[in-house]
């Protein structure tokens, strides 16, 4: 039976995954979410109890006061700035606010006396940005150099290291992830796919057969999983992860943004023309990212089980 401590409980990730722990039988007995922002203050499950602390990790007294109390068996990090698009907007704050709260997370698993340091099991999510701009690779597999392009992706290859020094030398027992792109409901439409399916389902409930969507770079082709096929690897790691250990989470197939607007178009039955702004469109983007997923699945059997189109209608469904 398991105590279960989530930073970034409050976040599009954070709340699918109470709710996964809340139906099926993953041994967790108390959840403490710990966030900025109070969203999830009042969830009630039936299968948990469940805390909630409000908590800046970028100043870390709160965090360690409530974690050390409550003494984690698992500990799932997901508390991060994970817009690409914010992070260009002020890169110096990324990088020092990643960074310092993936060191006061590592502080906190650092009080524990060294030979107790490796009882509470730790899932760190990271992303697939660190591997950068790649010419010709068809699926990015976790053994090759990673070569990050913007300021989101260099913080993240700042957590990944940091944490490869602590496992080797400070006996911490850490499974990383380097996720790919995850939608589903709930997702903020600060965030690609939610964006275009927000502007869509205004116009179709406005009564207009046509709309005129504004995008970015819609040639890019990434790779897209269900957050709650995501939620459910992130268990499975927890449970079968090897330490020290980096895995894609990833459904290992690559679909370009202009598909999937094709595919939203069919859902709501709209024709929609596509307008390029050029202010949404980034430098140096990777054209193709695309993941392997043999990593994972030797290690923990996990395979995507929600289909893009179905991830598509019930966004569209949940309004």
């Amino acid at each position: 039976m398991k105590k279960c401590l989530i930073t970034g409980v409050g976040g599009f990730v954070g709340r699918h995954l109470l709710r996964y722990f809340d139906e099926v039988e993953a041994g967790v007995t108390e959840v403490l979410g710990i966030d900025l922002h109070p969203e999830t203050a009042t969830f009630t499950p039936q299968r948990f109890s469940y805390h909630f602390e409000q908590a800046d990790l970028t100043q870390p007294e709160r965090f360690m006061v409530f974690a050390k109390e409550f003494e984690p068996d698992w500990f799932i990090h997901l508390a991060a700035e994970s817009s690409v698009a914010a992070s260009w907007r002020d890169p110096d704050r990324c990088i020092m606010d990643n960074g310092n709260i993936i060191s006061n997370v590592l502080r906190f698993l650092k009080l524990r006396p060294m030979k107790h340091r490796s009882e509470c099991r730790m899932l760190a999510v990271g992303s697939s940005e660190v591997y950068g701009y790649r010419e010709g690779v068809k699926l990015l597999e976790e053994s090759q150099p990673r070569q990050p392009c913007n300021p989101y992706a260099i913080s993240r290859l700042y957590q990944e290291d940091r944490i490869r020094l602590d496992v080797q030398w400070q006996r911490l027992n850490i499974v990383s992830t380097r996720s790919f792109n995850h939608t589903g409901p709930g997702q903020s439409d600060r965030f690609v796919v939610p964006s275009f399916i927000r502007q869509l389902c205004d116009a179709k409930q406005s009564g207009r057969k046509s709309v005129r969507l504004k995008t970015g770079n819609i040639q890019l082709i990434r790779d897209f999983s269900d957050v709650r096929d995501v939620v459910r690897a992130y268990h499975l790691l927890l449970e079968h992860g090897k330490n020290g250990e980096t895995y894609n989470v990833c459904s290992g197939k690559g679909i370009s943004l202009s598909k999937i607007i094709e595919i939203l178009g069919e859902i709501l039955d709209l024709e929609v023309m596509v307008e390029v702004d050029r202010g949404l469109v980034r430098s140096k983007e990777p054209p193709i990212m695309v993941g392997s997923t043999e990593k994972m699945f030797r290690a923990t059997g996990w395979t995507p089980r929600i289909s893009l189109e179905q991830t598509l209608r019930d966004m569209v469904n949940s309004g």
